[in-house]
C-alpha cells in the first residue's frame, strides 16, 4: 500500500513537474539557509571549548583605574601577579602566563634553506599544558619548556620546516637568538580558540634571575587560571585582588577574572590577542534563520493548498472506488514528506555547495558531510519529515472530506478561510522582508560611513614596512633616504608601533596635579605627524633643531590635554612622565604641540587620550605616504632597494587602510551575511506571492473569462488582480517600520559615532517591496488576463 502511494505522489510530482520544483526548492532554500546559520553559530558557541575542564579555566584581566575614577578595560596582566595567585591562593590548581610575539613585532625563523617569517609566536610558562589542552604528538609536555631554549612547534609548522623528518631534538634560528631546541610538536590550535599559537617558545627566555615574578608594572602578559574542582571563582577575584593591592598599595587597577568560554563572544577589552564577536550577532542570526524557515514552511503551505485545489475531481474518484477518508489523508500526507524530504536533500546539497563562500566570508572553517555532522544531516531529514506532516495534515483532512458529488463535478475548492490565512501569512512574510530591506540599508550605511569617515588622518595610499627595529640607527637612516628617492614614495617616517594597531601606554600626569590618567603613546620621529596628515591645533611638531625633543618632548592630542586638566596655554605646561620611587625625583617632559583628535580605534568607542614621544631606540616600522600613482611599481622598488641593503630578513608590508579594516571584521561579515540573508528571505517571500497569486488567478479564471469578453483590457486585468497584493505589501510596510526602526536604532547604540535613521530608508524599502511585488504577481496576471477567454469559460 505504501509503494502505491509512493508510486503515485511521484506521478503527481512529475505531472506538475515545474510546480512541484518550485514548492520544493523554495523550501529547502529556507532549510540550507538555516542549516548554514546553525553551523556559524555551533562554530561561535563552540570557542575554546575543546580544553578539558573548560568550565575552571579563567582569564584574569583588569581595569586601569584614573585618579579622576575613570576606567579602560585591559586584557593584559603584569607577570608577577600569577606567581602570587599560584603561591597564595589555594583555590588555584594552575596558572600560566603567555607573552605574545614581541607585541607587533614579526619573527624572522631559519632553517638552512627554509626562510620565514612568523606570527603566532609566543612564550609560555611550562605550566600551559597544565591549563590549556594542547595534546602532544611528540615530546614530554611536562619538560617541554623547562629549557630556556626549548621551542614548541605545531605539526603544520613542523612539516613546514623540517617536512617528514622528525623534529625533536633538531634546532631553528629565531631572529639573532641563540638556537632554539625542538621539544615537542602539538597539533595546530583548532580554529574555534581565542588564541593562535604555532610556535610556543620557554619563558624563562625572558625570565633571567626570576625578575618577572617582582614585576607589577609591566602590563604586556595574559594569565590564565586553572580553579580546583568546587572553587568560586568571585572569592577568587577578590583574593586577586587583595594580592594586588598588598603589592601595589597606591595603584587602584580593578582585577577580575573571565571564563575561557566567554572570551570570544563577551570580550571587547583593549589588547585583545585576536579581535572577537560579539553574542549579539548569534542572536540576530538565530532569529532571522528561525523566521526565513518559517517563511519557506509557510510558503509551502500555500503552495501545497494551492495545488490541492485542482485535485478534487481525482478524490471523487477514488471515493466512488471506495478509497477510505484515512487512506486519502495518507496519500496526502505521504506526497507531503516525499516532497519535504526531497527538499532535505537538497537543502544539504545547497548548504554544502555554498559553504566555500560562506568559509570565505566568515574565515571559518564550517563543515557539514563529515563525520561529526551525522547528527545535523539527520536532524535535517527528521525536520523535514515532521514538516511534511504539519503543512500536509491540513489539505489531506479537508479534501478528504468533499463530498462525492462536488468532488466529481470538479469543483474548485474555495479554501474561504484558508485565503484569509495565507493573506496573513504573507504580511507576515513581507513584514519581515522589508524589515531585512530597512536593515540592509542602514548595515550599509553604517559601514560606509565607519570606513570612510574623517578620521582626523590620511590613511590612504600607506604603507607599514615592518622589522626595521633590527637595523641600527646609521643603517635605518641610509635605508630611510634610499626609500625616499624611489619615485612614488613622499614621506617616509618610523615608529614603533602602528596607528590604528598596538600602541603602549603608560600613566602620566599634569605636574601641577595628582590626576594620574592612563594615555595611549606612539614613539616616533620628526615626520611621522606629517607623512600622516594629522593636524596641529597648537604648538609645533618635533625638529631636529630641538636635540631636547628626544628626551623631554610630547605632544599631546585634543582628549588627553583636556582629561590631564591642563590649563591654558597648554604648550609650554610640563607634566609628570614617571618617578623615581628611591629619591622621589620627578621625570618631567614637555608640552610642545597640541594635536587636533583623530581615530586610532574602532568608531565604536570614543576618541581616547593619545600622545606622541620621540626615542630614536624605539624605530620598529616605517610609515610610507605614496603618492597613490602606480603603487605596485614603487612597492616593487621598494622591495629591491630593501633586499640590496637589508640580508638578514626578508621584505614585509601591509596597508594602513587593512589594519583599520580588521577593526571592522566582524561588522563587515556580518553586512555581506545580512546581505545574503535579506536576497533569500525576498526570494522565499516571492515564491510565496507567487503561489498566493496563482492560487487567487486559478480561482478567478472564468471571472477573467467572462471581463475579456465584455471588453476588459489586459492592463485592467492586471490591475485588478494585483492590487489586492499591493495592498497586502502596504500593510507589511506599516507593520515593518517601527520593528525595523526599533531594531537598528537599538543597533546603532553599539557605535560611538554613527549615522542618522532617515525617513527615506523606509520609503525606498517599500518601494523595493512593492515592485518585487507588483513583478511577481503581475508575471501571473498577465499570464491569465492574455489567455484566450473561449478556453478560460470552458475550464469552468
Amino acid at each position: 500500500m505504501l509503494k502505491n502511494s509512493i508510486i503515485i505522489a511521484w506521478r503527481n510530482l512529475v505531472r506538475y513537474k515545474n510546480f512541484s520544483f518550485i514548492n520544493i526548492f523554495g523550501l529547502s532554500i529556507g532549510i540550507a539557509s538555516c542549516i548554514l546559520v546553525f553551523l556559524f553559530i555551533r562554530d561561535e558557541l563552540s570557542y575554546d571549548k575543546q580544553n578539558k575542564d573548560a568550565d575552571r579555566i579563567y582569564r584574569v584581566v583588569k581595569k586601569f583605574v584614573n585618579d579622576d575614577g575613570s576606567v579602560t578595560a585591559d586584557a593584559t596582566t603584569p607577570p608577577a601577579i600569577a606567581i602570587a595567585m599560584q603561591n597564595n591562593i589555594p583555590e588555584v590548581e594552575h596558572v600560566a602566563r603567555l607573552f605574545p610575539r614581541g607585541w607587533g613585532n614579526n619573527f624572522y625563523v631559519r632553517r638552512g634553506d627554509k626562510k620565514f617569517i612568523e606570527e603566532n609566536i609566543c612564550w609560555a610558562d611550562s605550566s600551559i599544558f597544565n591549563v590549556f589542552s594542547f595534546p602532544v604528538i611528540k615530546g614530554d609536555s611536562k619538560k617541554a619548556l623547562e629549557n630556556p631554549d626549548a621551542i614548541i612547534l605545531t605539526e603544520s609548522i613542523a612539516k613546514k620546516y623540517f617536512g617528514i623528518e622528525d623534529p625533536i631534538g633538531k634546532t631553528l634560528n629565531v631572529d639573532d637568538w641563540q638556537p632554539k631546541i625542538v621539544t615537542a610538536i602539538i597539533k595546530d590550535i583548532p580554529e574555534n580558540s581565542h588564541l593562535k599559537i604555532d610556535i610556543l617558545l620557554s619563558l624563562k627566555s625572558m625570565d633571567g634571575n626570576n625578575r618577572l615574578s617582582n614585576m607589577w608594572g609591566w602590563y604586556s602578559f595574559y594569565t590564565y587560571v586553572k580553579l580546583k574542582p568546587g572553587s568560586d571563582i568571585n572569592v577568587v577575584d577578590k583574593k586577586i585582588r587583595s594580592i594586588f593591592s598588598k603589592s601595589q598599595p597606591e595603584n587602584k587597577n580593578y582585577f577580575y577574572s573571565q571564563l575561557l568560554t566567554d572570551i570570544h563572544l563577551h570580550s571587547n577589552l583593549n589588547a585583545e590577542l585576536n579581535p572577537n564577536s560579539d553574542e549579539m550577532y548569534i542572536y540576530i542570526f538565530g532569529t532571522i534563520a528561525i523566521l526565513i524557515l518559517l517563511t519557506a514552511c509557510i510558503n509551502y503551505i500555500n503552495l501545497t493548498t494551492a495545488r490541492s485545489s485542482f485535485r478534487s475531481k481525482e478524490i471523487g474518484i477514488r471515493k466512488i472506488s471506495g478509497a477510505a477518508k484515512s487512506t486519502l489523508i495518507k496519500q496526502f500526507l505521504v506526497e507531503s514528506v516525499i516532497c519535504t524530504l526531497l527538499a532535505g536533500v537538497m537543502a544539504i546539497v545547497i548548504a554544502q555547495s555554498l559553504l566555500p563562500s560562506i568559509n570565505l566570508i566568515t574565515g571559518k572553517q564550517l563543515t557539514l558531510i563529515s563525520n561529526g555532522n551525522y547528527l545535523v544531516i539527520s536532524s535535517v531529514f527528521c525536520f523535514s519529515i515532521f514538516i511534511g506532516l504539519i503543512t500536509g495534515l491540513y489539505p489531506a483532512s479537508y479534501l478528504s472530506s468533499l463530498r462525492v458529488v462536488q468532488a466529481l463535478k470538479g469543483e474548485k475548492t474555495s479554501f474561504t478561510n484558508s485565503f484569509n490565512v495565507r493573506k496573513i501569512l504573507v504580511i507576515i512574510q513581507f513584514t519581515f522582508s522589508i524589515s531585512l530591506i530597512i536593515g540592509t540599508i542602514i548595515v550599509s550605511q553604517q559601514i560606509a560611513f565607519i570606513r570612510n569617515a574623517k578620521l582626523g588622518l590620511n590613511k590612504d595610499h600607506v604603507i607599514i614596512v615592518n622589522d626595521i627595529g633590527y637595523l641600527n640607527r646609521d643603517d635605518r637612516t641610509l635605508l630611510k633616504n634610499k626609500f625616499l628617492l624611489i619615485p612614488g614614495v613622499e614621506k617616509v617616517a618610523a615608529s614603533d608601533g602602528v596607528i590604528g594597531g598596538l600602541n603602549w601606554t603608560n600613566n602620566i600626569r599634569y605636574k601641577e596635579s595628582h590626576n594620574n590618567q592612563l594615555i595611549n603613546f606612539l614613539s616616533v620621529d620628526n615626520n611621522f605627524i606629517e607623512a600622516l596628515d594629522i593636524q596641529l591645533k597648537e604648538g609645533r611638531n618635533f625638529s631636529q633643531d630641538y636635540p631636547s625633543d628626544t628626551t623631554d618632548a610630547i605632544i599631546l592630542n585634543e582628549t588627553a590635554a583636556k582629561t590631564l586638566g591642563i590649563p591654558d596655554p597648554v604648550v609650554g605646561q610640563q607634566i609628570v612622565w614617571g618617578e623615581n620611587p628611591n629619591t622621589k625625583q620627578l621625570f618631567l617632559a614637555t608640552v610642545i604641540g597640541i594635536a587636533k583628535d583623530f581615530h586610532f580605534t574602532s568608531m565604536k568607542n570614543e576618541i581616547k587620550p593619545f600622545a606622541f614621544v620621540t626615542r630614536n631606540n624605539r624605530q620598529w616600522n616605517f610609515t610610507i605616504k605614496m603618492s597613490g600613482a602606480n603603487i605596485d611599481q614603487a612597492i616593487a622598488n621598494l622591495k629591491e632597494t630593501w633586499n640590496q641593503n637589508v640580508k638578514s630578513r626578508p621584505f614585509q608590508f601591509s596597508f594602513l587602510d587593512d589594519t583599520y579594516a580588521k577593526m571592522y571584521k566582524s561588522e563587515m561579515n556580518f553586512k555581506t551575511i545580512f546581505l545574503y540573508i535579506t536576497f533569500t528571505a525576498i526570494f522565499i517571500a516571492c515564491l510565496g506571492l507567487f503561489g498566493l497569486s496563482s492560487f487567487v488567478t486559478s480561482q478567478r479564471t472564468k471571472e477573467i473569462g467572462i471581463r475579456k469578453v465584455l471588453g476588459a483590457t489586459v492592463p485592467g486585468i492586471v490591475g485588478m488582480l494585483s492590487k489586492d497584493f499591493v495592498k497586502l505589501v502596504l500593510i507589511s510596510s506599516v507593520i515593518a517600520f517601527p520593528f525595523a526602526w526599533w531594531a537598528m536604532h537599538s543597533w546603532l547604540q553599539n557605535f560611538v559615532y554613527r549615522v542618522d535613521i532617515s525617513w527615506w530608508v523606509f520609503a525606498l524599502a517599500a518601494i523595493i517591496a512593492l515592485l518585487i511585488a507588483f513583478i511577481t504577481v503581475s508575471s501571473q496576471a498577465i499570464k491569465a488576463a492574455v489567455a484566450n477567454p473561449v478556453k478560460s469559460l470552458r475550464t469552468e
